[in-house]
């Protein structure tokens, strides 16, 4: 795992198995984990007096994809790390970048420059997640990019196999409207750079 919450001093985590768990776009579901044992009891006895246990299929497919867990998640890590510091140089005006200019921030865990780096840094050994947020220069260019990018799907979810792009302005107005969230899959890290500079390049008519 990528963040350990109960040896921080957590008392529930709560997971969405929907996401990086089940990790197929493919299930739906969440779980609760605690450390203690009457906290355990009181919580399963909660579940039973609600009826909130799941069907038979869904905790199959999640056994299926604990599996793979631990090497899906790290790839997903690695890439979206690859692909955030790339994306960070443009940012900054890295002479010779392809994209310098026409990306405007970044922000991933693993990047200095990130406000959270260094408590993700001391918490987070496994990983800073296969999730990652870009600006662009405009509006017109964010708005365009998802339909621009061929490996990337425009879709909401994230910690798939599939990698997910989305503005998130068309979901909430207190968001940059030059701002798109990422969820890296489990595709090749040279591709996804490759299908982001050509698509950026092509929204942003250069």
């Amino acid at each position: 795992p990528l963040q350990r919450p109960l040896s921080l001093g957590a008392d529930i985590v709560m997971h969405s198995t929907t996401k990086y768990l089940a990790g197929h776009s493919d299930a739906i579901g969440g779980a609760l984990c605690v450390a203690d044992a009457n906290l355990a009891t009181e919580l399963r006895s909660d579940r039973t007096a609600v009826g909130s246990t799941p069907g038979a299929l869904e905790p199959w497919l999640l056994m299926r994809s604990l599996r793979t867990l631990h090497l899906r998640v790290e790839r997903q890590s690695n890439t979206a790390t690859f692909l955030a510091g790339w994306l960070h140089r443009a940012a900054t005006g890295e002479e010779g970048h392809p994209l310098s200019g026409l990306v405007q921030s970044v922000s991933h865990p693993s990047l200095p420059s990130s406000p959270d780096h260094v408590i993700a840094s001391r918490q987070m050994p496994g990983g800073f997640g296969g999730c990652f947020a870009i600006e662009l220069a405009s509006e017109e260019a964010a708005r365009a990019l998802p339909a621009a990018l061929s490996l990337f799907r425009d879709a909401t979810s994230l910690g798939g196999v599939e990698s997910l792009i989305e503005w998130r302005r068309k979901y909430d107005d207190a968001i940059s409207p030059k701002l798109l969230r990422c969820s890296v899959g489990l595709e090749e890290a040279q591709h996804l750079q490759a299908d982001l500079e050509r698509a950026i390049r092509k929204v942003s008519g250069t």
